[in-house]
């Protein structure tokens, strides 16, 4: 059995901190974007099981390079064809050691690399664990094809022990002048191993994930002509001190914003990237390290909140989004007892399963491509 004490931020040396990144990229899954209504099943006090083992997920581990990947395919994406969402996967994790990020590819059977436009996106969620600031699911790491990778210092990481169950939910988007027959998504996951961490032992470190909608359901909003803003408010389950953290916002997006409510100030604030025609591409990160991060406590109400202002003439056709991601060091103190019977965990459980079944039925998104290993 894999015990251990965490270490706390008086443990953490800073000079090894200067190139601090996110576990968590902040976009939504593709369940969270499009819960259009209620699940046939709200109300239901039973969390949904998880999916069987299947020939579509594979996990590999190269303990020289102190790596491992999940490797999700084969999938078929035919030129021109609409996009795929394959079936939610459940894979387990055979490593004991701390995870300092990830980056992916997008890869043939023989292992040659394919393009990444490939990819929209790819969430990998703990099932046995809670969120920071609610009862669902824990998201461990979100990609989209504007995120090739975020990695971590190797003083911090994420611990893991033999046997942790992730989920890995993944939409793909076929090009329109070119056919991959097989394709392949390889994400690759950097640790120390506990048994052999080297002359300074990582710090643990968790991924925290924040909407301005809250954490079960419709994450996108609608946005019509003019200033429009929209927010959440929660408390975390632990004390602790956010390292990093970053955001995601649509087109016409002004600012998001997190903020301690109850000390009345603000902890982290910033607008969009934009390209010359004023579209959104990114989100600044911030690294608040240099002051030791900022302290976070569960007997405070904190907000997240987002300002889009929309100069068109009718409804922003993308609508709005406000999503935080982040790391925090928590204290040395126990979770709450995590709870599959919470309706936040079952309800968030049965879109994440259930969402992209529905909507593969119901507009005929692809198909994966039967069975082997590829890469």
């Amino acid at each position: 059995m894999w015990t251990r004490r965490p270490r706390g931020l008086a443990g953490l040396p800073g000079p090894h901190l200067v190139s601090l990144g996110l576990l968590l990229s902040p976009h939504a899954s593709s369940a969270q974007q499009h819960a259009n209504g209620a699940s046939p099943h709200a109300g239901d006090p039973v969390a949904p099981r998880l999916p069987a083992a299947s020939p579509l997920i594979d996990v590999r581990v190269h303990a020289a390079d102190r790596e491992f990947e999940i490797v999700l395919g084969p999938v078929s994406l035919p030129a021109g064809g609409p996009h795929l969402r394959p079936q939610v996967q459940l894979a387990e994790l055979p490593v004991a050691g701390w995870m300092h990020g990830f980056s992916w590819r997008m890869r043939d059977r023989e292992g040659n690399p394919l393009p990444d436009r490939l990819l929209h996106h790819v969430n990998v969620i703990d099932p046995d664990n809670r969120e920071l600031f609610s009862a669902v699911p824990r998201r461990i790491l979100a990609a989209g094809r504007e995120t090739k990778s975020e990695l971590l210092p190797g003083v911090l990481g994420y611990p893991l022990v033999p046997g942790t169950r992730v989920l890995v939910s993944a939409m793909f988007a076929p090009l329109p002048d070119a056919s991959h027959d097989e394709a392949f998504l390889h994400v690759r996951l950097p640790y120390t191993p506990f048994e052999d961490p080297g002359f300074v032992e990582p710090v643990d470190v968790y991924p925290f994930y924040l909407d301005v909608m809250g954490p079960v359901g419709e994450k996108e909003f609608p946005l019509p002509p003019g200033t429009h803003g929209m927010s959440w408010e929660g408390s975390p389950a632990v004390d602790g001190r956010i390292l990093g953290v970053g955001g995601h916002l649509h087109d016409y997006g002004e600012w998001i914003r997190l903020e301690d409510v109850t000390a009345g100030k603000v902890i982290w604030e910033t607008g969009p990237e934009v390209d010359g025609e004023g579209r959104t591409v990114g989100v600044p990160t911030s690294r608040l390290w240099w002051r030791g991060g900022v302290r976070i406590r569960k007997d405070h109400v904190y907000r997240i909140s987002v300002q889009y202002s929309n100069p068109l003439g009718h409804p922003a056709p993308d609508g709005g989004m406000g999503a935080i991601g982040g790391i925090i060091i928590a204290a040395d103190e126990d979770w709450p007892a995590f709870r599959r019977d919470h309706p936040d965990y079952v309800q968030d459980l049965r879109n994440t399963l259930e969402k992209p079944n529905e909507v593969a039925h119901g507009h005929g998104h692809g198909h994966a491509s039967g069975s082997g290993r590829g890469g």
